[in-house]
């Protein structure tokens, strides 16, 4: 009897523990404390911060949890983030699956991927999931989960709403201060909310559209087994239905990062020791799997090359998929039906293919040296065909845009409690500032406004010459989520060692040492930190000689190329302090640590080399024998032909890439930068140089071309830019009977010259690319006004378009329940529910159609206008 009591006992506590487990797979557990033991030695510098949690009272649960984030947490957050803020997020993690009743109905691999990490992409960290999961818990009590997973993306809606900003991606509690964000900030809040509900979700991209120059991020959620998408911040009715589900049909890849080792059914992009890249591209659009062999000049296999499948996207051959070849010297991609090139190298070895995928199985690239040869490739890059998306139901949708309204309006309502322009101008008074500057700051920085407020106000006694100028150095997101205390810190650092550059110098003074921004990292009190750990008598030394400090780098910080795999800049402080990195947030370590000694620093504009300023910009290497080695060079003048007709900008029409290793890799002059900004010719490094030029068709393919040019010592080149064109004469898409008068908001009457050519445009007001394509045709409105084209912009209710200044002769439109729109679409006899619709008449006929988001349509239909008139 005693035996059998004992051997009870012993299978309840075996049962017990078991239950207790967060990771019931052996093999998985194993391998997860395997690779836990391996961070651990790695971020041995920083052990105390980040594991002396584990000396805290944790459940088994917390501990496996811990060690499962640890295991494969990127490098920054090693660096940056201490071991209470990680636990913290877990035992919230863990906290879900009590208080939501589908919590524990979650499989415990979903669990671990998709709701435990606190990391959705390259955000800035915050305390958001606590403050997610204390509004959530309580809005989202008694609803089952598809209910809360709807009713969570209208909380998120309340909170951001749709706006284009810098590539920095806000922490989720910096977007709510904002009210807005960009689709990648979107997707990221909407995700971390969903997560601090115990919801499994995961942030999808398409790195680059196939049909327009832009990408986009949304979320997908997991139900009962299977994943489902939604627009973030965009509540619709019903899962699955998303202003992107059409353009999601052309689209050539989707992918998401994965946080640890992940076996589920998606196609594997690529396996990393710290991520898994995914392809969930099947989900949304037909898909075809093409494979690329790579041999050599005598056709034997070649081991360890790397296969880039390219996308043409904003001037460059974008790799959508990037694989290195198996032991048959073969990568394949599951991609859509459209054009891509293929691109193979290893080393300075290189070939590459354009291809058709409907019309490719295997490809065969024989790679060799090309470097140094000067040629044009030609090259017609077609997107996948255009599809209507299933038809969904209307059921809801009436009350979704009541809701809607609601959730605007509670947004707006918070956002009336910022700081007013009378505020703004009093404390500006009060501290003798110019009020319209001041009130600029105070307005941008919305809901964060009492940080600026603070810094203003404690900056100004402390030295108040410099503060404004502070402001306007740094980014302008940095003042939606700047801190006071880092601001102030520069003001209070960056005197102590630049000696008379501040009278001398002002201007390079301010911007490379006053500075507190370098390129996207997260601002920091690194200058004080710095001056402190380093002391006066190396940072002497190295004002003297930048070698002491480049040597210190090279002989103390070791670099990991593969750990940091989201690309978030580490702080100088997370550097000096784990002594690991990677090269980019090594040289922005570099340019911290000059800063701080009161040297001017950067990274060059466009190749991103760290350089330190005496008399000149000189360049670091930190790689070279010669570290500061003045660089040979040649310029390049780029001339824009008369015959393209506009002013072509920087990686909309254009852009230079350089040869590296096996590719080019494109060099950073600016966004939509005007090349009659670019007037002075551009110094060059000696090497091998590509331009590639692209010409946006209406219907999204692209006349692409590929300059390949080289650049010699003291050489002064010249190259005029021409795009190739599309000489065909306009065709008429179909012809509709469109009424002579319409009806302005006001009721009046809206007369339409149907002889002349108009442009109808037909708008939901609420929805991202409404506003992107408003956006795009405002840049331009001047051209449109040289067309005296009129444009009637068509609207189902009234709507607010005073924030856009659009071209002059535009006139808003009533279109009850689209009716119109509807009869246009009967006899034109195509769908035109996805918004908006543009198109641009004579007489009646169409010669241009646009459906949904396509960036660069104002240039479009300036085209399309030229042609006809």
């Amino acid at each position: 009897m005693k035996i059998y009591i004992i051997l009870i006992l012993a299978i309840i506590i075996v049962s017990c523990s078991k239950q207790n487990h967060l990771i019931n797979d052996s093999e998985y557990l194993k391998t997860v404390k395997s690779d836990f033991e391996k961070v651990k030695e790695l971020a041995s510098n920083r052990e105390k911060e980040l594991f002396s949690v584990f000396d805290q009272d944790l459940s088994l649960q917390e501990q496996e949890a811990l060690m499962f984030l640890f295991a494969y947490m990127p490098l920054n957050d090693l660096a940056d983030y201490d071991g209470d803020f990680f636990l913290k997020n877990a035992r919230l993690a863990l906290e879900t699956r009590e208080t939501f009743s589908w919590g524990k109905k979650i499989p415990e691999d979903i669990f671990r991927h998709f709701v435990l990490p606190y990391r959705v992409n390259n955000e800035n960290l915050d305390t958001s999931r606590s403050v997610f999961f204390k509004e959530l818990k309580v809005r989202l009590n008694g609803m089952e989960l598809k209910e809360a997973i709807l009713e969570v993306n209208h909380w998120c809606h309340e909170k951001i709403n749709y706006q284009p900003t810098d590539i920095r991606t806000i922490s989720p509690l910096g977007a709510i201060k904002s009210t807005y964000g960009r689709c990648g900030e979107e997707s990221t809040f909407t995700v971390t909310a969903m997560r601090a509900a115990g919801i499994p979700a995961r942030q999808c991209y398409t790195p680059r559209w196939a049909h327009t120059d832009d990408n986009h991020a949304w979320v997908e959620v997991w139900i009962d087994g299977k994943w489902h998408y939604l627009g973030a911040c965009e509540p619709e009715p019903d899962l699955d239905i998303a202003w992107f589900s059409a353009p999601a049909l052309r689209t050539m890849l989707v992918n998401s990062n994965v946080f640890g080792k992940y076996e589920g059914p998606e196609e594997i992009i690529r396996k990393e020791e710290k991520y898994t890249k995914v392809n969930m591209l099947s989900n949304y659009a037909p898909v075809k799997t093409i494979y690329a062999k790579v041999i050599d000049s005598e056709e034997n296999v070649v081991q360890d090359a790397t296969v880039e499948f390219q996308l043409y996207n904003y001037a460059e051959f974008y790799p959508i998929g990037k694989k290195a070849v198996n032991k048959d010297g073969i990568a394949s991609l599951m991609t859509g039906f459209g054009d891509l090139i293929v691109w193979a190298y290893k080393d300075n070895k290189y070939a590459y293919e354009k291809i058709t995928v409907e019309q490719t199985d295997t490809i065969v690239l024989k790679i060799e040296e090309q470097s140094g040869k000067e040629y044009t490739d030609i090259f017609d890059i077609i997107p996948p065909i255009e599809k209507d998306p299933k038809a969904v139901s209307e059921d809801g949708e009436a009350e979704n845009k009541i809701r809607l309204a609601q959730e605007d309006s509670i947004r707006n309502s918070y956002a009336s409690t910022f700081m007013n322009k009378k505020e703004a101008e009093d404390l500006a008074e009060k501290y003798h500032f110019e009020p319209l500057v001041v009130w600029d700051f105070i307005e941008r920085s919305k809901g964060n406004y009492p940080e600026i407020k603070s810094f203003i106000s404690e900056a100004s006694m402390l030295n108040h010459d410099f503060t404004i100028p502070l402001l306007e150095s740094i980014a302008a997101k940095d003042l939606r989520d700047g801190e006071s205390e880092v601001l102030i810190s520069h003001i209070n650092s960056s005197f102590k060692y630049s000696e008379d550059l501040p009278t001398k110098n002002k201007e390079l003074f301010i911007q490379y040492v006053l500075n507190p921004r370098i390129e996207n990292e997260k601002l920091s009190t690194y200058k004080n930190f710095l001056q402190s750990e380093f002391g006066e008598e190396f940072i002497l030394k190295t004002k003297r000689d930048i070698s002491h400090l480049v040597n210190w780098i090279n002989t103390n910080i070791e670099l990991n190329s593969d750990h940091n795999y989201y690309n978030v800049p580490i702080t100088a402080q997370g550097v000096y302090e784990l002594k690991i990195t990677d090269s980019y947030s090594r040289d922005l370590f570099f340019v911290a640590a000059c800063r701080s000694f009161g040297i001017a620093s950067r990274l060059e504009p466009a190749t991103k080399v760290p350089q330190y300023y005496i008399e000149n910009w000189t360049d670091i290497h930190f790689e070279k024998s010669s570290l500061t080695e003045k660089k040979k060079t040649g310029s390049l003048k780029l001339i824009n032909n008369t015959a393209n007709g506009t002013d072509l900008k920087y990686r909309v029409h254009f852009a230079l890439s350089k040869f590296d290793n096996g590719k080019y890799n494109t060099l950073d002059y600016g966004w939509d930068t005007p090349i009659s900004e670019m007037k002075n010719a551009l110094e060059l490094e000696i090497g091998n140089y590509l331009l590639i030029t692209g010409n946006r068709q209406t219907n999204g393919s692209v006349l692409t071309s590929m300059q390949y040019f080289n650049i010699s010592e003291n050489q002064k080149k010249e190259i005029i830019i021409t795009l190739r064109t599309n000489n065909e004469k306009p065709e008429s898409i179909g012809k509709i009977n469109l009424p002579s008068k319409l009806t302005n908001f006001s009721g009046d009457a809206v007369h339409l010259n149907k002889a002349e050519v108009n442009i109808i445009g037909f708008l939901d007001p609420q929805k991202e690319p409404t506003k992107h394509t408003l956006v795009d045709i405002e840049k331009i409105a001047s051209s449109f006004d040289k067309t005296k084209v009129k444009i009637y912009l068509l609207i189902n209710s009234k709507a607010d378009f005073s924030n856009y200044e659009l071209p002059k002769n535009t006139h808003f439109v009533l279109d009850e329940n689209f009716g119109l729109m509807k009869k246009i679409a009967k006899d034109l006899g195509k769908e035109l529910n996805d918004f908006p619709v543009f198109m641009i008449l004579k007489k009646d006929k169409v010669y241009f159609l646009s459906k949904g988001y396509t960036i660069g349509i104002g240039e479009q239909m300036i085209k399309a206008i030229q042609q006809l008139q």
